[in-house]
């Protein structure tokens, strides 16, 4: 009566569907029970310092200041992770005023965790990743300089969740030192 490619399309019309409600229960479930980080989540600023150098994104020949800042930092992540969670990015970002734009955010350091066993970081005068520089070429002297810790968890089905603790205190960063060598 049915010839064998209308049952092969049943067959698998027929597990898209059941797939497609097992991955909206698993989503769902993961909204209904969500996780935050333990308690305790800190940022400290440990050393910062600004220099003058070149900027490679830039096509710019001038130097730019560049403020590098070392940090400690202690999370426990291992709650954000449960049946859904595939990885956690987790980073820590630079927030202060500028004269252009009234709130600059900039991402000095990040990781991607992708197993409960590495979730927690515990990190001692971390340098960062990425130098910090804004595009008026200008850092030194800046006030109210924070960093936050972020982080994004990435489920398996389902939305992208994110969070924010341990913002430090603000600071100020000092006035450029120049490096050997640079103009």
């Amino acid at each position: 009566m049915h010839s064998s490619l209308v049952r092969v399309q049943n067959v698998f019309g027929f597990f898209t569907t059941v797939a497609f409600c097992v991955a909206s229960l698993v989503a769902l479930s993961s909204v209904l029970f969500p996780t935050e980080p333990t308690a305790g989540t800190a940022v400290d600023i440990t050393n910062f310092k600004v220099t003058k150098g070149r900027v490679r994104q830039y096509h710019s020949s001038k130097p730019h200041e560049l403020a590098a800042i070392n940090f400690d930092l202690e999370a426990d992540l291992e709650p954000l992770f449960n049946w859904n969670t595939k990885q956690v990015f987790a980073y820590v970002s630079v927030s202060y005023p500028g004269q252009k734009f009234t709130e600059n955010e900039v991402v000095i350091w990040d990781r991607i965790i992708s197993t409960p066993a590495k979730a927690k970081i515990n990190l001692k005068n971390q340098k960062p990743k990425y130098k910090l520089n804004d595009i008026t070429g200008k850092m030194a002297e800046r006030t109210n300089v924070t960093l936050t810790f972020h982080w994004n968890v990435q489920p398996h089905v389902g939305a992208l969740t994110w969070g924010e603790s341990g913002k430090s205190e603000p600071i100020t960063l000092p006035g450029f030192e120049k490096k050997a060598g640079s103009v």
